[in-house]
């Protein structure tokens, strides 16, 4: 299963070229209903392709208390008045990519942005809709990013987000993106 993300990371930062932007982040996230608390890495990548916003997100996370989740997302979404509402689909491969574990969802979304001072600020809303679990895990995520340009194509990110609904975390951290 390892090499199977590993492939999988080699695919994504492949395509990343070709695309609007790539970040790479890592964020520490706190359960808040008692589970052990994670580190979880990131890979996010975009391309505008005839009016759409397509994307990319490759998340994988480390439990404090041992063992790994991984997910991937792919969202399509348009900018409207400034508001990109999208709709996606994901996978989840369950703890250790345990079999039978995995499942699959779709999901529903939106995100804004604009400058702030020397950076832009970009906020956005995306919950779960269906799932392919037999008890579905309700998830709706409200997340924030501030990233703060370094050089032309490079820029410094903070991040915040919060979870709700089954699954409570928050979490925050750091990384980098590159433009195109």
């Amino acid at each position: 299963m390892k090499k199977i993300f590993a492939i999988l990371a080699v695919a994504i930062s492949g395509t990343a070229f070709a695309a609007d932007y790539v970040s790479v982040d890592v964020d520490h996230v706190q359960s808040k209903q008692g589970y052990a608390d994670s580190t979880a890495q990131y890979v996010r990548a975009g391309k505008e392709v005839a009016g759409l916003q397509l994307g990319l997100q490759s998340r994988t996370s480390v439990s404090s208390a041992g063992g790994t989740y991984h997910s991937l997302e792919t969202t399509v979404g348009k900018n409207v008045a400034g508001f990109t509402p999208f709709v996606g689909m994901g996978f989840d491969n369950g703890l250790n990519g345990g079999k039978g574990a995995d499942y699959r969802y779709t999901l529903a979304g939106v995100t804004t942005g604009t400058g702030v001072g020397p950076g832009y600020l970009l906020g956005g809303i995306k919950t779960r809709l269906t799932s392919s679990e037999a008890a579905m895990t309700h998830q709706t995520v409200a997340f924030g990013t501030y990233s703060i340009p370094v050089t032309k194509g490079v820029a410094l990110n903070l991040n915040a987000s919060k979870s709700y609904q089954d699954i409570k975390e928050n979490a925050y951290g750091v990384g980098v993106g590159f433009s195109f």
